[in-house]
């Protein structure tokens, strides 16, 4: 399958690793990758404009990154803004990259092996943040918005980016059937970014 080689539960031995510097508002990300992770080579544009549109909406509290990968998006909102981060992604390898990111960046965050939101036990969440894994098909990204829900508390707010190209309009509509509203924060270069609240 197209998306197997960072969607899956993959830990096998063997893998070049990445050190990499990234300028984000101001300040420098230092980040680990590996083969076998999404964007190895350099931060994802995706996840960059989606951290960006959060700050600029003024996220805040404790957040859960959800399909967090190496932890880019957890480091950009920890390092700019007041929150405490829980990260999540299927891949143990990924989870493992975050980790060692998360010290090496000084930040409030920790990442731990679970396919979906559910398998989360921390609590609600003042808010979800995701950059979902679109090749992963639809049933996998209707869980990730099912469980985003379910684990916000009363008012808390749900970020994602998507791709035009890549059916963003059928998922949108997903998302205001589960949210019952859904905001457009900005677009950009064939991504939305979107936000919903749960009432």
């Amino acid at each position: 399958m197209e998306f197997s080689h960072y969607f899956v539960d993959d830990n096998t031995k063997q893998h070049k690793s990445y050190s990499n510097t990234f300028a984000f508002n101001g300040k420098t990300i230092n980040y680990i990758t590996q083969d076998g992770v999404f964007s190895k080579r350099e931060m994802d544009s995706g996840s960059v404009f989606l951290a960006s549109c959060a700050l600029k909406d003024g996220v805040c509290g404790t957040g859960l990154d959800l399909g967090c990968g190496y932890g880019a998006i957890s480091i950009m909102l920890a390092l700019n803004a007041d929150v405490k981060m829980i990260a999540c992604d299927i891949n143990e390898r990924a989870v493992g990259l975050a980790n060692q990111n998360f010290a090496l960046n000084n930040v409030d965050c920790k990442a731990i092996v679970s396919n979906c939101a559910k398998d989360i036990v921390e609590g609600d969440f003042d808010f979800v943040i995701t950059n979902p894994p679109i090749r992963a098909g639809n049933a996998v990204l209707f869980e990730f918005f099912k469980d985003s829900y379910a684990k916000l508390r009363a008012g808390g707010a749900f970020y994602a980016v998507l791709r035009k190209k890549q059916g963003a309009d059928t998922y949108i509509k997903k998302i205001e059937g589960i949210f019952t509203n859904c905001k457009i924060l900005d677009k950009h270069k064939g991504y939305v970014a979107i936000k919903s609240i749960k009432e």
